[in-house]
């Protein structure tokens, strides 16, 4: 994508001489926010059986990182909106980023059905912050996809939208400003491997979340932030 590579030229461009400042913001916040715990790295919540098999996997999302506890996160939520008739797998990794996505997937593989109709993949805010090449995120991503075809025979894959990084309450303008910036890109990657891969779904919400949407750390999703999220693809599930 032509516009992708001139937008991340012009972005590294503009970052050159505000890097410094960044930089030590960035050393600031990691002392100041509180790291919150993964309540959910690894999660079988099996259903009925023959019922239709669900694979979560992803960043610190899919870890449910920002819940109170198990029960409340992004898994847990979908499991019970879907009144539990679907089994649901999680693996989730805080810090993770779209190259990693295939030794999370071969480290729980073990732990998985040998058929999933449906897999949900939580991805884009590490990538965001590690500014990684909008080229290279499409291309690792578009790998464990076809991975995830080959080795599992999924049907459906979704992609709930990219985090807003760009709205996160604990990160200055400045960081939030080059952050969207780089967010939109990845979703303009996304969106044109959707376009040559039928299985493959992009959930694009927008809008302003309110407080209430993040954790405490002022990053992650709260308890009710997973069950929104949750909310706005159980329809992609049924569908």
């Amino acid at each position: 994508m032509f516009i992708n590579r001139l937008l991340y030229f012009l972005e590294l461009l503009l970052l050159l001489p505000v890097f410094p400042l960044l930089y030590f913001q960035g050393k600031k916040l990691r002392q100041k926010i509180s790291r919150l715990p993964s309540q959910a790295e690894f999660l079988a919540l099996n259903s009925k059986k023959n019922s239709p098999n669900v694979l979560i996997i992803g960043e610190s999302t899919a870890a449910g990182v920002g819940a109170s506890k198990p029960e409340t996160t992004f898994a847990y939520q979908i499991h019970l909106q879907l009144s539990e008739e679907y089994s649901i797998y999680n693996l989730g990794k805080n810090g993770l980023k779209a190259e990693r996505l295939k030794r999370l997937l071969l480290h729980g593989k073990q732990e998985l059905p040998s058929q999933i109709q449906t897999a949900v993949i939580l991805i884009g805010a590490n990538d965001c912050f590690k500014f990684t090449p909008p080229s290279k995120f499409q291309k690792e991503l578009k790998v464990f996809i076809q991975l995830l075809i080959q080795t599992y025979g999924i049907e459906k894959l979704i992609i709930p939208k990219v985090p807003p990084v760009h709205q996160f309450p604990a990160l200055p303008w400045i960081i939030r400003f080059f952050l969207g910036w780089h967010r939109n890109m990845l979703i303009r990657e996304i969106l044109q491997l959707e376009k040559g891969m039928p299985q493959l779904k992009y959930k694009a919400v927008e809008g302003k979340f309110e407080a209430s949407y993040f954790a405490e750390d002022g990053i992650h999703p709260s308890d009710l932030g997973y069950a929104a999220m949750a909310k706005q693809i159980i329809a992609d599930i049924k569908a």
